[in-house]
């Protein structure tokens, strides 16, 4: 890596002080351990095969293990000692835990083997020579307690605490082949050996499942053994300067460096250096956590995404209990990879109502298509239309490949947080509904039911090419008549409307420039839409029937009867893929039904109802 790339690792002062890397363990004492360990199983194995002892045979069987189970956790050190990179910012400690948890896994199958075997040769005794097995019992009883008392000297790593279990096992081995050599030599009695084989295996069981506990609760970041998570957040809630704690995180990055990340809640954005070094001296002192990251919120004040400062009459109007919007326009900052970008949305009814309607229209439209549809639902809702980035009164995009789905459902994202509402319901028509599906899908999102217009998570062919006939292509005409009457020939499929319900419907979507009349969006929202191959659309399709499976709130998908994107078979399947959905078709439309009409418009309220 470029000394470039190092320095994101580096930490800075005010930044935790932990190490990437597991400083605490010892490679030697691994070596010298794998050296003796390894050196000794073959004499045992030699004895075992002339002896014909089991418990002889089970100890060296350990020994052998041991030795695999320790030049893994020697490796693994190897491994976790590896600076961060770019593709492991947090280095490779968990390789530690991992391998813990395979030398875990291996002892259980080794225990299950010797318990099998023992068990057989209970009832068939074979031949053993007592004394061969008494001195190599032995002198592998005192090789043992000298590699136990090597591993003991690190006892914070889990991956030698492991190791070191395998050792106690084959100690306790050592102990029982011994006992064996011992009955058998003065006794006679064949059977010892075997169940004393099956005793050592037991006893180490213990030992076993608890490595296996312990790794497998760090490789699935579960909350560090040894810290309450409950009394984190309540001692940071006592942090003086600390209002309220939410998203609250604590885990190990590597074993033994536990991290933690949250947001606070403040009064003033200010006091927060202050606050942060409190905070910092509590963690390490009272919970050993040494890595912080925790992000700033200032109670109670403006959010980051405002108001266009233009429009700052209409900002404090909105916050009137007394004021009723009727299509005002109103301005959201959002961001994207290029920067920052304005998103405009038109508001009906009361701005304090709760109970918050979303709209959000189709690739080529924009939020007006949902006035008849807010007027009437603006008594009961504060109804919410944006114009989607690209389209009507919002931004264009510098990079036309970022006009997709993803960075609508962030801009809408930004569009609720604005809001300062915890729950809305949503009406999306065709591209409106995809966005509004990912949205749903995603945790903690704030969608409450979602009424889909006209779209699934499959799109038909024809649909594809018809759009793409139309979509980014030469629109300009000299007179705003023309320019009307052949977009509401473009729009034919959406019903058979009145010359006043065109005008309202479609009017909107004429602008004039330079004395000529053409359609108010970006051409170039048709980039990536004209970018879909066969594998790509086939791949986005099984995103979003992904996305739509992960759906739990009240759905209706509202289908036109002559419909050329959504097909009653998709309809059906999605009824099938997802109990939450009901379905209706409206027939002698096709797509995709412009809800003007007073029937469809009841539809919409008895749903939201």
């Amino acid at each position: 890596m470029s000394a470039e790339d190092l320095s994101l690792h580096a930490h800075k002062k005010g930044d935790a002080k932990h190490s990437h890397r597991k400083e605490v363990s010892n490679q030697n004492l691994l070596l010298i351990a794998l050296v003796l360990t390894l050196g000794f199983s073959g004499v045992e194995l030699a004895a075992a095969y002339f002896a014909g002892s089991l418990a002889l045979l089970s100890d060296a069987g350990h020994m052998v293990t041991d030795s695999a189970a320790l030049g893994l956790a020697l490796l693994a050190q190897f491994i976790a000692r590896r600076p961060p990179s770019a593709k492991h910012s947090f280095g490779f400690g968990r390789a530690e835990a991992l391998a813990a948890f395979v030398n875990g896994i291996a002892m259980l199958g080794l225990v299950v083997w010797i318990v099998i075997e023992a068990s057989s040769r209970f009832f068939t005794p074979h031949q053993v020579d007592g004394l061969t097995v008494t001195v190599v019992a032995a002198v592998g009883l005192l090789m043992n307690i000298i590699v136990a008392w090597v591993l003991s000297h690190d006892k914070k790593s889990v991956n030698t605490r492991a190791a070191l279990v395998h050792v106690m096992g084959d100690l306790l081995g050592s102990v029982g082949a011994l006992v064996a050599g011992l009955i058998i030599q003065f006794t006679g009695w064949m059977p010892a050996d075997a169940l004393l084989s099956i005793f050592v295996s037991l006893l180490i069981l213990k030992s076993t499942f608890s490595i296996l506990r312990e790794s497998y609760h760090f490789l699935m970041e579960g909350v560090p053994l040894h810290i309450d998570y409950l009394q984190v957040g309540n001692d940071l809630k006592k942090v003086p300067g600390v209002l309220a704690v939410h998203d609250l995180h604590v885990w190990e990055m590597t074993p033994s460096f536990p991290a933690l990340i949250g947001h606070i809640e403040i009064e003033r954005m200010n006091d927060w250096p202050q606050i942060m070094s409190r905070i910092n001296t509590m963690l390490l002192n009272k919970h050993g956590i040494d890595h912080v990251t925790l992000q700033p919120e200032e109670a109670g004040g403006i959010d980051e995404h405002t108001h266009d400062a233009s429009l700052n009459d209409k900002v404090n109007t909105a916050n009137s209990n007394q004021v009723n919007h009727q299509g005002d326009t109103f301005y959201v900052e959002c961001t994207s990879p290029d920067g920052p970008h304005r998103m405009a949305y038109h508001a009906w009814g009361n701005p304090s109502n709760p109970k918050v309607l979303v709209c959000v229209h189709g690739l080529t439209r924009r939020g007006s298509d949902f006035k008849t549809l807010a007027e009437a639902m603006c008594g009961d809702y504060y109804v919410v239309c944006p114009d989607v980035v690209g389209r009507g009164d919002s931004d264009w995009l510098k990079n036309p490949m970022l006009y997709a789905v993803p960075q609508y459902v962030a801009d809408m994202a930004c569009l609720i947080k604005q809001l300062r509402v915890n729950q809305v319901d949503w009406f999306g028509t065709s591209m409106g509904g995809l966005i509004g599906m990912v949205y749903a899908s995603m945790p903690n999102n704030p969608i409450r039911r979602m009424l889909i217009n006209d779209v699934g998570p499959r799109i038909e062919p024809e649909a594809i090419k018809r759009l793409g006939s139309y979509v980014g292509q030469p629109f300009s005409y000299s007179n705003r008549a023309e320019a009307l009457q052949r977009l509401n020939e473009i729009c034919a499929s959406f019903g058979s409307h009145t010359p006043e319900e065109w005008e309202i419907y479609n009017g909107p979507m004429l602008s004039q420039k330079a004395g000529v009349w053409g359609l108010h969006y970006d051409p170039d929202i048709s980039v990536p839409f004209a970018s879909v191959n066969p594998i790509m659309a086939k791949a986005g399709e099984m995103a979003m029937w992904h996305a739509f499976k992960q759906i739990r709130i009240p759905m209706l998908v509202v289908r036109g009867g002559d419909s050329d994107l959504l097909s009653a078979k998709t309809v059906a399947e999605m009824c099938k893929q997802n109990p939450h959905i009901r379905s209706i078709e409206i027939p002698g439309v096709g797509h995709a039904p412009a809800f003007v009409k007073a029937e469809q418009i009841a539809l919409a309220k008895e749903f939201f109802s």
